[in-house]
Order: C-alpha cells, then sequence, then structure tokens
C-alpha cells in the first residue's frame, strides 16, 4: 500500500500553522512539540513585547482543527464544546497551564479557553464566547495571568499586550449662541406647569428658578409665553451664563442643557427624573428593538431593548432597556457631556419592574472593555444624530437643534487594557451570561 497523508493529517498542520502565526505576531514564542506528542501540540513562552526578553512563562496548547463543521450549540454569541475525558485526564497532571484552541478552515476562526473553565458541575463542558474568547495578539494579558501562582505573594507579570485606542466618554457640547431670559410670575418650573399645560404648543426645555425664565428659544413663540412676563424677554450671549462662576447660573444651565437632551432625544429615549436615567423605549408591549449607529467606519446594530420569557407558568419575564445617565460637566472654557452606560427594566416594555436589583445583579457591571466601548459608542453616536440638522426630531420640521455634540480624538494607550480587568465579580453574573449566550431568549 502507498503511504498516505490524509485530508484529517493536513488540516491539523493547517491549524497549527494558524496558530502558530498568531502567537508569533503577539510577539510570543510558539515551539511545536512534534510527533511525541500525547495531548499538548505545543508550547507557548511568554515575551516582554517592550524588551523582546523571553519571561520564561509556559502554557501547554491544544490545537483542534475542522474544516467548516458548527460547533455545539452556536449561535452568533458563542457555543460549546465537550472536552474528551482522556485529554482531560492528561491535561490534570500537567504542572504548567493547559489552554485549547478552537481553529476552523472555513472562516478562518480561532476561539480559546483554559481547559478548567468548565460548566460550574460538567468538568468537560466548556462555554466560548465569541467576543470574549477570540484568539488573536489582545489576550496577551490573560494569557499571562494563568502563568501566575497566586499562592505566591509579590508575583508581578509586564503587562503583555500592544497599545490601543480608547474612547472617551465625553462629548462636546456646542452651545447656541443666543439665549434668553425672561422674569415670571412663578416661583419654579412646578408652579409654572399648570398654567402651560392649557397652552397647545408646550415645550418643557426651559428652567424657571427664583422667578427668572431660561432658555435657548423665545418663549414668546411657544405656549411658554402664558409663565413669563413677555415685555421682560431679553436675549443674551450664551457665553454670559456658559463661562460665569455663579453657582444659580452653573446649576441652571446644567439643568437646561438636561432639559435639551431630553427634548431632542424624545423620538428614541423617555427619561425618569427620580433616577435621572435616560432609557430607550419599547414599541410596543414585549417587542425587541434594535439601534443602528457607526461603529468606527462600519455600520453595526445594538438590541437596545432586550426581552425575556421564561417560558414557564408563573415566570418572571421581563424587558431590558439600554440606559445612560448624563452630566453635564464645564472643563476650561467649553461645555462636555458625560456619559455613563446603565440599564434599566419593566415588565412588558411599558411597566417598570418593582425589583431591577435582581436582575441587574449580573449586568450593571459592564463585563468586559468591547462592552463598554460599544456602548459609549452607541450613545455618543445617537447624541451626535439627534443634534444634526438632518435629524428632523423637532416640532417644527427642520428647525436647527437646539444643542450639537462633537465627538473627542481617540487617544492612543500605550498598553491595552486587561480583559480581566472588565470580568464581573457578582456571584450570579455566570447565571444570567449563560442564558444571553445559550438560551436565545431574544425574539426578533
Amino acid at each position: 500500500m502507498p503511504k498516505v497523508v490524509t485530508d484529517n493529517q493536513v488540516l491539523g498542520e493547517l491549524g497549527e500553522t494558524a496558530i502558530k502565526k498568531i502567537v508569533l505576531e503577539a510577539g510570543f514564542i510558539y515551539d511545536n512539540r512534534g510527533r511525541l506528542e500525547a495531548g499538548t501540540d505545543g508550547l507557548i513562552e511568554l515575551r516582554d513585547p517592550r524588551s523582546g526578553a523571553p519571561l520564561g512563562e509556559m502554557l501547554a496548547v491544544q490545537v483542534k482543527s475542522t474544516d467548516s463543521s458548527q460547533y455545539v450549540r452556536e449561535n452568533s454569541n458563542g457555543f460549546e464544546y465537550v472536552l474528551k475525558s482522556e485529554d482531560l485526564k492528561y491535561w490534570r497532571t500537567s504542572n504548567i497551564p493547559v489552554v485549547i484552541i478552537l481553529w476552523r478552515k472555513s472562516d478562518q476562526t480561532a476561539y480559546w479557553k483554559d481547559v478548567t473553565e468548565c460548566v460550574n458541575g460538567e468538568p468537560r463542558r466548556l462555554k466560548f464566547d465569541k467576543r470574549a474568547d477570540v484568539f488573536d495578539a489582545s489576550c496577551g494579558d490573560r494569557l499571562g495571568a494563568l502563568t501566575i501562582d497566586r499562592r505566591t505573594p509579590g508575583v508581578f507579570l509586564p503587562p503583555l499586550n500592544q497599545g490601543e485606542g480608547a474612547i472617551i466618554n465625553l462629548l462636546r457640547i456646542k452651545l447656541p449662541e443666543q439665549m434668553f431670559t425672561a422674569t415670571s410670575p412663578f416661583g419654579g418650573g412646578r408652579d409654572a406647569i399648570p398654567e402651560l399645560i392649557k397652552q397647545t404648543d408646550i415645550r418643557f426645555d426651559w428652567v424657571i428658578r427664583k422667578r427668572r425664565f431660561l432658555s435657548f428659544f423665545d418663549p414668546r413663540e411657544f405656549g411658554t409665553r402664558s409663565i413669563v412676563d413677555s415685555d421682560q424677554v431679553e436675549t443674551h450671549d450664551t457665553e454670559i451664563f456658559a463661562l460665569s462662576d455663579e453657582t444659580d447660573d452653573v446649576n441652571d444651565l446644567s439643568e437646561l442643557l438636561r432639559r435639551t437632551v431630553e427634548r431632542q432625544t424624545k423620538e428614541h429615549l423617555s427619561y425618569l427624573p427620580k433616577d435621572r436615567l435616560f432609557y430607550f423605549k419599547a414599541t410596543g408591549v414585549r417587542k425587541a428593538r434594535n439601534y443602528r449607529y457607526m461603529a468606527n467606519i462600519n455600520e453595526t446594530s445594538a438590541r437596545v431593548v432586550s426581552v425575556y420569557l421564561s417560558g414557564k407558568k408563573g415566570g418572571r419575564d421581563y424587558v431590558r432597556h439600554h440606559a445612560a445617565r448624563f452630566r453635564f460637566e464645564r472643563l476650561a472654557d467649553e461645555w462636555f457631556i458625560v456619559v455613563d452606560p446603565d440599564y434599566y427594566f419593566t415588565y412588558d416594555g411599558l411597566q417598570q419592574h418593582r425589583y431591577p436589583e435582581a436582575l441587574l445583579a449580573g449586568k450593571k457591571r459592564l463585563e468586559r472593555n468591547a462592552a463598554v466601548r460599544g456602548q459609549v459608542m452607541m450613545w455618543q453616536h445617537l447624541l451626535v444624530n439627534t443634534g444634526s440638522n438632518e435629524s428632523h426630531l423637532f416640532d417644527k420640521g427642520g428647525q436647527i437643534p437646539s444643542l450639537q455634540f462633537e465627538q473627542l480624538p481617540i487617544l492612543q494607550l500605550s498598553q491595552a487594557v486587561p480583559e480581566a480587568s472588565w470580568s464581573r465579580t457578582d456571584p450570579r453574573s455566570q447565571d444570567m451570561e449563560a442564558r444571553d449566550l445559550f438560551e436565545g431568549l431574544d425574539p426578533s
């Protein structure tokens, strides 16, 4: 019989070659084990990316290659993989960490896991997250963390990731050139509202405090004419208030900015005054909602309203809304809006949930850098879009928005943020993450 090199042998070599290329591009050292191996294909040795010095820290690697087959329970978010019992038995005898890397030829994807990161009670079953467990140069610090003996105090491993771009959760606010002030017969806004709602063309992006009315629009042109002394309306340069150090001026302008943002985002968002929280509206009872936005140079979509159905009689159905708190800060001579992502929960998309803390336990801590980054980018896109002249979100179609927003340049960090720094710490978070990835609860 002639000697034969099988397709599986070729596929295995392709997988190991692809993984070796990724390891070398990350700046580490990869050593193939050769023919005499019983359960690990190679060794990764860590290397300081600045000095080039090998660190003497090792990990064993097992590469599993497939041509085009889907993994177990695979969807757009993740999948599962079941380890062979004999492999697991062998790896448990190893005195260095062992990672398994799954490589697929058809889409050139590679995902990795520490072989000890099994499902509770199922030591052979691994769950992979397609965002967090991608095997590429960015996972250097996570690999390095596996080599640290945490029983030895004072152990230090230098950051292994190269630099990355950091998005600042601030937007510069471009204020209108003019503002309007007037005296009011009412001491505060709460006193004025009963009179205002008698009118037809009403709006609430104004402030009344100590009988002083403040807005970015002429109050005589709307129903607000009923809550000001019309003969006392004056126009001022916005800069007078924007640069004022008077506490009342700073507080009033900050509140006016908040109310103006509430008006400009009303097509997409609702606002909870008690919690000072903006959240995405549901488009119907128990109906999911997506928001499309530009992430870097590509258009993407985020599920901003997610429906969770227990599928059991008496089960706890709920709806999760992407939310954020906006703060307004003056830095030097400019005003900025600060975006703090959060979540809001309802029973059906409309009725507020009575016990959001229990649902928030696994979600409030945004688990990874990519998740935080994506949310901030989404909120920034929404604000910038509502401030554009083409957004047509305002009552008098085509009216120039009161506020416009400008994104700040991306900062280039010398070192990437280790993914482990974003890991969840809530003990219940793993259960909620598993539901998101594998139960497919979000209806389209």
